[in-house]
């Protein structure tokens, strides 16, 4: 069944009454952690399938518009091909209902017939094509609260284990008996491949807690809210305008550049502070959609970050589009919407190819550097903890957003609305899906970034004890 065919027959309100357990006093910090980092698969499983309902979403109502397209109706063969095509998105269930070819004849009037019984049926679909996004949304964010409050817990017991260590490396007086030990995490914590680089190694450490620190921080995510508040206030006038031009005739101009241009601010695919990686390799940036034959023409422009630990990198995804008539409100629309779900960022590999690290022997580190890595997991483990008021504001934001997009598409629906076209209401609709995406899509990003940093730091941890255990007292 696909997506749209199990999410729509479940009960949004069933998900809200999932109870939160407390976490049991003993665990430690490295169990909670690969508890947490379970339950993030689960949050980008259930983003990967609000990512399916949005594009089955639009290939429905390109199914529509091929209906619409049939001047002279909908033949028997034309009814058979589409009810397979849609079979595949919505399940035969519920193709059958809206494309019964058993009951489609030759005659030209059960053909005309036909064509407005299918699309009635499409657009009866795409209306709970939305109820089903949202619903979807709704799973998306329980699961995500499951996995911040796992996370947040591991993060204090990470602080609290860092500042122990710290407190026993700094009392620790002596010389380092063993030069270098066998590790079995050198994956989770090479920079480039390499891990018997112990500055490196540490730096790599550094740079994901100066990250968070300017990106991730409750001011941070503030701005972010409020703007991208301001962009949908914006963007909901511009599509109440559509909607009256439909009905009225009276022309309406998106401000397309200020949308961007407050989007950008809100640093939604930003690297600051990384530096950007001297190898932007081609494959890997076309991977995030960048034409690297025509790179002039790209619709977006890729950046690849500095690499971290275990290999791994922010990328940033900014779309760069011109929208030639900002009249023409279904284009405008629809490059809007294209900005909302491609401006972004992600973590992802700092290669194509990912580089094959094996278990191998270290450096020890000195005590003033296992100092200095304490520090950096205590700040990373903090920063982590103290998102919970940011996330709390953002769940807020997040039901208001979802409030006024879903009211902007009941509108489209109405009755009265029946001038507004069909492109115009797919147009509105792409741009409600969007906008869902894209704030979805940042809290993605946020919650497993997180998770990586710290996993990371807790490697650096395991890294760090076995060092000092190399030091003999005097």
């Amino acid at each position: 069944m696909s997506a749209f065919g199990s999410i729509a027959t479940e009960s949004a309100d069933s998900e809200n009454q999932n109870q939160q357990t407390a976490m049991p006093e003993d665990e430690t910090a490295t169990s909670e952690l690969a508890e947490a980092t379970a339950e993030h698969s689960e949050v980008a499983a259930e983003d990967d399938t609000a990512e399916q309902l949005g594009e089955e979403q639009e290939q429905v109502e390109d199914l529509g518009e091929t209906i619409a397209e049939e001047s002279a109706g909908l033949t028997p063969r034309a009814a058979r091909l589409l009810n397979i095509s849609l079979s595949r998105i919505v399940g035969a269930k519920r193709a059958n209902k809206i494309i019964a070819t058993e009951n489609y004849s030759s005659s030209r009037s059960a053909q005309e017939d036909a064509k407005q019984i299918a699309l009635e049926g499409i657009k009866d679909t795409l209306k709970q094509f939305w109820e089903a996004i949202k619903a979807q949304l709704k799973k998306f964010y329980n699961k995500v609260k499951t996995f911040f409050v796992k996370i947040f817990s591991a993060a204090r017991k990470l602080s609290e284990r860092a500042k122990k260590l710290q407190d026993k490396a700094n009392s620790t007086v002596g010389s380092i008996e063993d030069k270098s030990f066998s590790f079995s995490q050198t994956k989770a914590i090479a920079i480039d491949g390499k891990y018997n680089d112990p500055k490196a190694v540490i730096d790599g450490l550094t740079n994901i807690h100066q990250w968070m620190r300017s990106n991730l921080t409750v001011k941070k995510s503030e701005d972010y809210d409020n703007i991208v508040e301001k962009v949908s206030t914006m963007i909901e006038s511009d599509v109440k305008g559509l909607i009256d031009e439909k009905k009225t005739g009276k022309l309406t101009t998106i401000n397309f550049n200020d949308i961007k241009k407050q989007l950008n601010a809100a640093g939604n695919a930003t690297l600051s502070p990384l530096k950007i990686n001297s190898t932007q390799e081609a494959k890997l940036k076309e991977m995030y959609g960048f034409d690297s034959k025509n790179p002039s023409n790209s619709d977006v422009n890729v950046v690849i970050g500095e690499s971290l630990p275990g290999g791994k990198t922010i990328i940033a995804c900014d779309v760069v589009l011109k929208v030639n008539n900002m009249s023409d409100m279904d284009e405008a629309l629809k490059g809007i919407s294209k900005l909302l779900k491609n401006t972004r960022c992600v973590l992802g590999n700092d290669r194509y190819n990912p580089r094959d690290v094996s278990e191998g022997d270290v450096k020890t580190l000195t005590t003033s550097q296992i100092d200095k890595v304490c520090d950096d997991v205590i700040e990373i483990a903090e920063l982590s903890y103290t998102h919970e008021k940011a996330w709390e504001r953002r769940d807020k934001f997040q039901a208001k957003l979802e409030r006024d997009i879903d009211q902007i598409v009941k509108e489209v629906n109405q009755e009265d609305h029946e001038k507004v076209d069909s492109t115009a209401q797919r147009s509105i609709r792409q741009y409600a899906e969007s906008f869902t995406a894209a704030v979805r899509r940042r809290t993605t990003f946020e919650s497993q970034f997180i998770s990586y940093a710290l996993n990371t730091a807790s490697a650096m941890l395991n890294y760090s004890e076995r060092s000092l255990a190399q030091h003999k007292s005097k």
